[in-house]
């Protein structure tokens, strides 16, 4: 199912579940005039209908991409739980004569209230569970390619002829040390993560060179360079 059909079936959903509600209530009063106490109940079972229906109408608490989602649709729906059954409750005292109508009405305001805190609430963990995964995603930008191309030209330095025994051990050394390497906040490190990578790539190129009989005079001092850029990282804290 698309989004627009998705969109549409939910709309023909409402409007179904309103004709439903509009036909009980004609059903139930007809020919009888409206007493202080139905109309108070039959606003009461509307706004439990609309309130119920909010969840399906609203993206940012959808389930789609659960990233943090979850824990604010669960504060919601139990929100929406908490409201109906308060409704129920207030509807049945008022019909029963236990509470008057004022009383009813000042209770069903409060409930209001309350469920529209609780739904700031859980949008408000659903922003900001969004916000932290963000920032989280930002700090991981070259940490994880980093890895990634240190553990390929480790194994690369591996296969590398015995007079290249001394850029071999500082490749393992730097690759060693890569494991390290901790994200920081506000991309304090990506000057120096992209140095990191773009050394890794060239260093790959060598080392492949090298391997295929070549004499790649510039690993060494690659490989050098790769080590201080690595350890001035590893520098950095938050």
């Amino acid at each position: 199912m698309t989004k627009s059909q998705s969109s549409l079936f939910r709309r023909a959903l409402f409007l179904l579940g309103l004709g439903v509600v509009a036909l009980a209530f004609f059903l139930t009063t007809w020919g009888r005039e409206l007493t202080h106490i139905d109309a108070f109940n039959w606003i009461s079972i509307t706004l439990m209908y609309l309130v119920f229906f909010i969840p399906f109408f609203f993206s940012s608490i959808r389930l789609s991409r659960f990233s943090g989602r979850i824990p604010s649709l669960v504060v919601f729906w139990t929100g929406v739980i908490f409201y109906i059954i308060a409704s129920i409750v207030v509807i049945v005292l008022l019909s029963l004569y236990i509470a008057s109508v004022n009383t009813a009405i000042i209770a069903q305001a409060a409930l209001l209230f309350l469920f529209a805190v609780n739904g700031y609430f859980a949008l408000f963990a659903s922003s900001h569970a969004r916000h932290v995964s963000v920032e989280e995603g930002a700090k991981q930008r070259f940490i994880g390619e980093i890895k990634s191309k240190a553990q390929l030209l480790s194994l690369s330095a591996d296969v590398l002829p015995v007079e290249n025994e001394s850029a071999r051990e500082i490749i393992k050394q730097a690759a060693e040390d890569i494991k390290y390497i901790s994200p920081l906040n506000d991309g304090a490190g990506d000057e120096l993560e992209l140095k990191i990578i773009i050394s890794l790539n060239t260093l790959m190129e060598l080392c492949n060179s090298a391997a295929g009989g070549g004499h790649p005079v510039a690993l060494p001092a690659e490989a050098k360079k790769l080590q201080s850029l690595v350890r001035e990282r590893k520098l950095l804290k938050n």
